[in-house]
């Protein structure tokens, strides 16, 4: 006789080995601290919105500027001595010279530059984590679900997982009588 694809099913014990090794895993999830911290720390971070994509120095550069302009027009109309003062001296300290920026004005935005990109990159990697985090989780939350109902869809194994002792797929504790 051949075999027909409905035929191959697994065996009832297979489903309750797979049933068993599958809320093992789900288990182990929801029960090791370390792993409870961390799914909650990628889900937060993934709530979070990501950085900002990198800006190049000259960006930089223009956006300071531009900044600095208009802080020192908002002081220019309301502010006295200190606060003035610090306006100014951040104005100067983006506006070019005669000849365009200085050295230090490039070197400073090119720090910033290289500090966002350094942000950008580490945020892309912390997202990436949580994600595959997050889908390891997942999984191991489906394939116990999926072997759940592999086991109460098929008589002998809920029979087989009954007589082993073993907690019900469903939930009941093994030998009751439940009206559902």
């Amino acid at each position: 006789m051949m075999l027909t694809p409905w035929d191959e099913s697994p065996g009832p014990e297979r489903l309750v080995e797979t049933w068993r090794d599958a809320t093992a895993e789900a288990r182990r999830w929801r029960d090791d601290p370390d792993l409870t911290v961390a799914l909650k720390a990628a889900r937060s971070r993934l709530h979070r919105p990501p950085a900002a994509p990198p800006r190049s120095p000259e960006q930089v550069l223009a956006d300071e500027l531009s900044a600095a302009r208009r802080v020192w027009a908002d002081m220019q109309a309301t502010a006295e001595g200190p606060a003035r003062a610090a306006a100014y001296a951040n104005l100067k300290r983006w506006e070019p010279g005669l000849f365009g920026y200085s050295e230090t004005q490039r070197s400073t935005a090119g720090k910033i530059a290289a500090s966002e990109t350094a942000e950008a990159r580490r945020d892309a990697q912390e997202r990436t984590e949580a994600r595959v985090l997050l889908d390891s989780f997942r999984v191991a939350q489906d394939r116990a679900r999926l072997a759940t109902r592999a086991v109460q869809a098929d008589p002998r194994a809920r029979a087989l997982a009954d007589s082993d002792g073993a907690p019900q797929p469903n939930g009941r504790a093994a030998g009751r009588v439940s009206a559902s």
